[in-house]
Parts: C-alpha cells; sequence; structure tokens
C-alpha cells in the first residue's frame, strides 16, 4: 500500500481544521473546547518552529561557506555565485513586495473580521509606536552598529536577532575557510553532521504539521467570522504563483541576454529536474537530478556544477524569498500591523539573508517566515494565527517554490559556467 504523502496529509487535516471549526461554532461550548483543548497543539508546532530557526541557519549556513575549497576557489568561482545568488534572490524579494503592494490580497478584510482574528490591535499599535520613538532617537549607522553582537548567545537568544546570528556564523565560516584544512576538518565534519541531525529535525517537526494544521484552522474557523480570509488566501496563492511564473521567465531572460541560448534549450533542459523537484519539495534531494541536468542537457562542465549546485541547494533559495515577502506583507495587511518604508526594507534585507540559512527541506520557507516577521516587530502572540493562514495553503505552493529553486540553481550553473569559459 502506498504511503499518503505529506503534502496530502496536510490538505487533509485542512480540510478536518475547517469542518471541526465550522461544527464547533455551532455550539456554545465548541468555542471553548477548540481553543482550550485542540489549538494548544498548533501553539507547540509553532514553538518547534522558532525553537530550531537560529541552529537550522548557523548550521546550514556553515555549511555553505565551508563547501568553498579555499579562499582561492571562493574569489574566482564562489565569488561570482555568491553575488549572483545574492542578485536573483534580491530581485524576487523586491518582486514580492511590489506585486503583494500592487495586489493587496489581504487588504479587503472587514473590521468586524480583523476584530474577531486580531482582540489586541491596541497593543499592537502601542508596540509600533514605542519601537518608532526608539528607532528616531539612535544615529544613521546604528543598523550597521546592531549588526555586531557583544554577545554571541544573547544574540542567539531571540529569534529577531537573526542578523546578528548570521553575521557571525558567516564571520566565523570565512575565518574557518582561511585556516589549513587540516586545522579544521572535525569542526567541518561536525558542522556537516549537525546539517544532517538539523534536517532530520525539520523531518520530524513536518511530521506533526497535518494535525497542527487541523488544531491551528479549526482555531482559526471558530476565532473568526466569515469566509473573507479564505478569499485573501487564495488571492495570496494566485500573487505568489504570478511571482513564481516571472521568476523563471527572469531566468529565462538571464540565460538569453548572457549566453545566448533560447529559452527552449533552458527550460527543455532542466525539466526532469523540476518535475523531481515538484515531488520532493527538496532541492536537497533533487540535486543529483539537478546536477545531472545542467551537466548533460544544459553543457556545464561538472567543474562548475559540482560546486555551484550544491552552494544553490544551500543558499539560494529565490522562491523562498519571494514567498516570505508576499507572506510577510499579507499577514501584516489580514492583521492590520501596518509598515513603514523601514520596515519594507528591513524585509528587504532580512529575507535575503535568512533565505541563505533556508535549509533544502520541504517547508523550511515557513521557518524563515517567523524570522521575518520577527524583524519587523510583528507581535509574538499573533505568530500562530498567521502562520495558520500561509500554512493552509503552503504545501502545495512549497512544491512550486522548489521547482522555482532549482530553476534558479540551474540559471546560475549556466551564468557562472559562460562567464568562465565552461560552458559546451
Amino acid at each position: 500500500m502506498t504511503k499518503l504523502a505529506l503534502h496530502w496529509k496536510i490538505l487533509i487535516g485542512m480540510i478536518l481544521g475547517v469542518i471541526i471549526g465550522l461544527i464547533a461554532s455551532q455550539f456554545s461550548s465548541g468555542v471553548s473546547i477548540v481553543v482550550d483543548w485542540i489549538k494548544p497543539f498548533g501553539t507547540i508546532f509553532i514553538k518547534l518552529l522558532k525553537l530550531i530557526a537560529v541552529p537550522l541557519v548557523i548550521v546550514s549556513l556553515s555549511k555553505g561557506i565551508t563547501d568553498f575549497k579555499d579562499m582561492t576557489a571562493l574569489s574566482k568561482i564562489g565569488g561570482r555565485t555568491v553575488i549572483i545568488y545574492l542578485f536573483t534572490t534580491v530581485v524576487a524579494v523586491v518582486l514580492g513586495l511590489f506585486l503583494v503592494n500592487i495586489f493587496a490580497p489581504g487588504s479587503n478584510i472587514s473590521p468586524e473580521t480583523l476584530a474577531g482574528l486580531s482582540k489586541d490591535a491596541t497593543a499592537m499599535m502601542t508596540d509600533k509606536i514605542n519601537m518608532k520613538q526608539d528607532l528616531g532617537e539612535k544615529g544613521p549607522l546604528n543598523f550597521i552598529e546592531t549588526l555586531i553582537p557583544s554577545n554571541f548567545f544573547g544574540a542567539a537568544n531571540n529569534n529577531s536577532n537573526m542578523l546578528q546570528v548570521i553575521f557571525v556564523t558567516m564571520f566565523f565560516s570565512i575565518s574557518m575557510l582561511i585556516l589549513p584544512n587540516e586545522q579544521v576538518k572535525p569542526v567541518k565534519k561536525l558542522v556537516d553532521a549537525a546539517n544532517s541531525a538539523m534536517l532530520k529535525t525539520v523531518d520530524l517537526i513536518m511530521l506533526t504539521a497535518p494535525y497542527a494544521v487541523v488544531a491551528l484552522i479549526a482555531a482559526l474557523i471558530v476565532e473568526t467570522t466569515g469566509g473573507e480570509l479564505f478569499i485573501a488566501l487564495l488571492s495570496y496563492s494566485a500573487v505568489l504563483l504570478f511571482g513564481m511564473a516571472l521568476l523563471i521567465v527572469f531566468y529565462v531572460i538571464l540565460i538569453k541576454v548572457y549566453t545566448g541560448k533560447s529559452p527552449r534549450y533552458f527550460l527543455k533542459g532542466i525539466l526532469p529536474a523540476q518535475l523531481t523537484a515538484l515531488s520532493t519539495s527538496s532541492s536537497m534531494a533533487t540535486l543529483p537530478v539537478t546536477m545531472k541536468c545542467v551537466e548533460e542537457n544544459l553543457g556545464v562542465e561538472k567543474e562548475i556544477s559540482s560546486f555551484v549546485c550544491p552552494v544553490g541547494a544551500t543558499i539560494n533559495m529565490d522562491a523562498t524569498s519571494l514567498m516570505q515577502a508576499i507572506a510577510a506583507i499579507f499577514v501584516c495587511q489580514v492583521m492590520g500591523h501596518n509598515l513603514e518604508l523601514a520596515d519594507q526594507l528591513t524585509i528587504v534585507l532580512t529575507a535575503t539573508l535568512a533565505s541563505i540559512g533556508a535549509a533544502a527541506a520541504p517547508s523550511a520557507g515557513i521557518i524563515m517566515l517567523v524570522i521575518v516577521l520577527e524583524s519587523v516587530g510583528f507581535p509574538s502572540a499573533k505568530l500562530a494565527v498567521a502562520l495558520a493562514l500561509i500554512m493552509s495553503v503552503d504545501r502545495p505552493l512549497d512544491m512550486c517554490r522548489t521547482v522555482v529553486n532549482i530553476s534558479g540553481d540551474s540559471c546560475v550553473s549556466v551564468l557562472v559556467a559562460k562567464s568562465l569559459g565552461k560552458l559546451r
């Protein structure tokens, strides 16, 4: 008997959550039963995601950097690879912010629905005002100053300090790269083992996702009136899918302009990898197929593909960055959490850097979304509801995101190979 795939389990969980929520809403004691006895399981799931966010970023980012052979390789192949990856990631985040601000999928929520969903809106605005006042008292270089922590463990103690964690991890990993391999070999082995352990931890947590979705969606139904949120979710999904389609077009244009190759050359060449990505929802699981397509179908020499593709599977998550930008603004629109221009710029930077640390595993973007939301002062009390909104439609979208992510890896492989004369 074929085992039911996780994404089908999550979809079934979503349906069950809706049914339970609708039934419970018909009884006077139903709401309290859901809130007191069902919702806590969803809250525990959210806490687990927050629990592993910091170690996941540390080991994934460290592995991506230490996979470089030495500083020479880093400056030659690695430098070009990272720059192009960062460029495409920033493009993805900015594209996401542009689309979500233009279409505003979460802005058509009535005051009544918002009041039922966000009972502490006053406290949210008070926190926002206080944050704005604190920022006004700080100097223009405060961002750079606060980027460097005085205590790493203090920074790692709070997910909102993730930029500091990323800075320390990058600084430490580059230091490892400079040292002789014999001296840091034990540390590299430890990082590799820790990365494997964290990926397995993500797998184990995601096994509980279907049950968490039941709890979160049921609670969302009983605490919310009307069907506006579900219409908004369809709008959110449409905006995200449109953005991912634009990213594929962006890759094709880059290939055409820089290499002169036709769109058919690129899309047909990576199709087997895209189909594999669609079924696995994991860039790392798709990596062998991606490398084979890049080498045999796109004509990239193995010297390039064996480096660019593994690094890309670790640090290049364009569609995840796109999702984080769109999802962050979407939930803020739904919850009435206003964002200033500075907040949206923070999302650009945080989503870009957080995507570097996103593990190449299913639904890793959800974990990174927690970081992005907390970086703009989104109240922790509302994270459960916010992630319930996104997770209810995330699994099918996650499959599509993986397709775009490995397409980005393949595109950058071709561009780097062309720049070094390694493209057949």
